[in-house]
């Protein structure tokens, strides 16, 4: 039996910024995945959130994400949609994808099983 002193349960978007940042900091982690693939049966999420793009850019790989994006500066409020581009903020409101699979890996210092 192999032990490890964290285990994720879930190799999505949380899961994988989790084991990326215990594995920065020295922690061993291993990732439990149900899926037998990175192939998804549709559309799970349409991109990005400004503040998760602030967390990549703290790690310093936000631009791989801004490069292949499609920034949108909007927001609503009860269902109306908004127009925010004349508040600038360091970086986009919403990074749209259009992907529909799941391009990840296991960060580096983590361990992963589906």
């Amino acid at each position: 039996m192999v032990e490890h002193a964290v285990v994720i349960a879930g190799g999505g978007p949380t899961g994988l910024m989790l084991a990326a940042e215990l594995a920065l900091a020295g922690v061993d982690v291993a990732i439990v995945e149900r899926r037998a693939s990175q192939a998804l049966a549709g559309s799970r999420a349409g991109g990005l959130l400004s503040r998760t793009i602030e967390v990549l850019d703290q790690r310093g790989i936000a631009d791989r994400f801004l490069s292949e994006g499609q920034a949108a500066q909007v927001g609503s409020f009860a269902g109306v949609r908004l127009d925010i581009s004349d508040f600038p903020p360091a970086t986009p409101t919403r990074l749209g994808s259009g992907r529909t699979t799941s391009s990840a890996s296991s960060p580096a210092g983590s361990a992963s099983w589906r």
